[in-house]
């Protein structure tokens, strides 16, 4: 089951297993010290 989906201009961009897992670890690892911060689904936009 995929746990973490990036998009391009609406395009899936294809991870394999240690992508995923390196886009997740730095994400949450990024996330989890800032206060308001709790499990669970996380969704993320940049627009440049």
């Amino acid at each position: 089951m995929k746990k973490v989906a990036v998009k391009i201009n609406g395009k899936e961009l294809e991870l394999n297993a240690f992508a995923e897992s390196v886009v997740m670890s730095t994400i949450r690892g990024l996330l989890s010290p800032l206060r308001g911060y709790e499990e669970g689904e996380i969704s993320i936009v940049i627009k440049e």
